[in-house]
């Protein structure tokens, strides 16, 4: 039951209805975390119960770390919480690929081992609700959120069903206090609500489902076609993920917001980045933050010195290329952004520390081109299905090769000039959902009819699955 099905739109207008016939807060929280269960049981009735178990795992561990002293015994429960949660993570999705690769390091000592591999079906959302769970633990353990008395509340945190499947990642001190007190969505924040469901549907059906057969014909067989063809499936895998996976958050956030909730916005423009740490400021945000705050920064951050900073966002960032997927590819992708994080570091601590009378243009427009290279280039790894793929693909590229079947594709260049256009017209932190509600009846009847025809005339109905289900 993805959102852009009909099956998602008559679920969720019937928890909404039901919902607002409810004159006790704590039955419509309960009734809340029975629709998320059902939600979840759409994709995977068996799994319910993996969600479930590690929810109360990390009530009773955030409960006894609110009245536990001890130092190592409240380093004992976070470890539990830690070791389950990321053992629970490890088992579903890497344990197919440390028994590759555990082959192949017995075969360098000569060593013939054959890999057993596993028939595992990887629980959808488990790496979102996971970081999720953790990060509660570890705030009440920093001592930076007092722990959850309710049940009822706590489960409802992790499991509420708009953004459980693919985020976006909500902090528990961000939205355990919006269940102390029953919030009802104004008019205009259910008008705010519906704005970013069908921008968000736009992104999905429009754009990204779109060009999705052309980027997955290219990706598909690299070697069979030429090096424009392939820097075109680059650049239109680029568009595909980000308006796949900024749509996904933008219906989630949307929904939670009808629902009188409120989550933190996910991508702000992030292709108009003049650098490559500005891109991680602006893609992915809750997960880009997550792992600033407790990975990068308990590793040390930038207190330690010039090497150990570059030694921790290099760690950091391959850490989260290993999120997104468990194979070499990903991690490469990982370490890619790493290095071009080190390498902006190093080149703006080597810069003149007083700011310019004015913009340099064209300083600046070299550095957009030099951080969509990187990582438009990364999205190459991102997406082939090897390393071979990859670094073929990549090496067709740079080499400019001809040979090759040539593939035009005005869908991805439509789609590219759109975004492309709307990145470089509009502020960078710009949000149409709540803009649009704010303007005068004509304006904004006019931007919903033209959404409206945008859907009407051009949405795919048979699209492709939300591409960040399968991490």
């Amino acid at each position: 039951m993805i959102f852009t099905s009909f099956e998602f739109v008559f679920f969720f207008l019937l928890v909404w209805g039901i919902r607002s016939r409810f004159t006790n807060f704590s039955a419509e929280k309960w009734f809340l975390l029975l629709a998320s269960y059902l939600f979840y049981m759409s994709w995977s009735a068996s799994y319910v119960v993996l969600i479930l178990g590690a929810s109360l795992m990390d009530y009773g561990v955030g409960r006894l770390l609110g009245v536990i002293e001890g130092p190592g015994r409240r380093k004992a429960l976070l470890a539990v919480s830690l070791v389950l949660n990321l053992g629970l993570l490890c088992f579903f999705k890497y344990t197919n690929f440390l028994a590759a690769n555990l082959s192949v390091m017995c075969g360098v000592f000569g060593l013939h081992v054959a890999p057993h591999y596993y028939s595992i079906v990887l629980p959808v959302g488990i790496s979102f609700f996971t970081f999720q769970s953790m990060s509660y633990t570890i705030d009440v353990y920093r001592r930076k959120l007092q722990p959850c008395l309710s049940m009822r509340d706590f489960l409802l945190f992790v499991a509420f069903f708009p953004q459980l499947e693919s985020g976006p990642i909500v902090r528990a001190s961000y939205f355990l206090p919006q269940l102390l007190q029953r919030a009802r969505a104004t008019l205009q924040e259910i008008e705010s609500g519906l704005a970013q469901i069908a921008l968000g549907a736009v992104k999905k059906m429009v754009l990204s489902d779109r060009i999705s057969p052309h980027v997955d014909m290219i990706f598909a067989d690299p070697a069979r076609f030429d090096a424009l063809s392939l820097l075109l499936g680059a650049v239109g895998y680029a568009i595909q993920i980000y308006c796949d996976f900024s749509g996904y958050t933008d219906m989630a956030i949307g929904c939670a917001r009808i629902l009188g909730f409120r989550f933190v916005e996910n991508f702000q423009m992030p292709y108009s980045s003049v650098n490559i740490t500005e891109f991680w400021h602006r893609w992915h945000i809750s997960l880009s933050t997550w792992l600033r705050d407790y990975l990068y920064i308990p590793l040390g951050g930038n207190r330690r010195g010039t090497v150990r900073t570059y030694v921790n966002l290099m760690i950091t960032m391959v850490l989260g290329g290993l999120w997104h997927g468990a194979g070499w590819n990903f991690i490469i992708w990982g370490g890619l952004h790493g290095v071009g994080l080190v390498a902006h570091k190093l080149w703006s601590s080597r810069s003149s520390a007083a700011p310019p009378a004015g913009r340099n243009f064209p300083a600046e427009i070299i550095s957009r081109l030099l951080t969509l290279g990187l990582v438009v280039g990364g999205w190459i790894f991102f997406r082939t299905r090897s390393m071979h793929d990859a670094l073929d693909f990549l090496g067709r590229i740079l080499t400019w090769n001809t040979a090759g079947t040539r593939f035009f594709s005005p869908q991805i260049l439509t789609v590219a000039a759109a975004v492309v256009l709307v990145h470089v017209m509009v502020p960078k932190d710009y949000n149409w959902s709540l803009e649009i509600p704010r303007h005068k009846v004509p304006v904004r009847i006019l931007a919903y009819a033209v959404l409206t025809v945008l859907l009407a005339l051009f949405a795919v109905t048979e699209g492709a699955p939300f591409i960040y289900f399968q991490f």
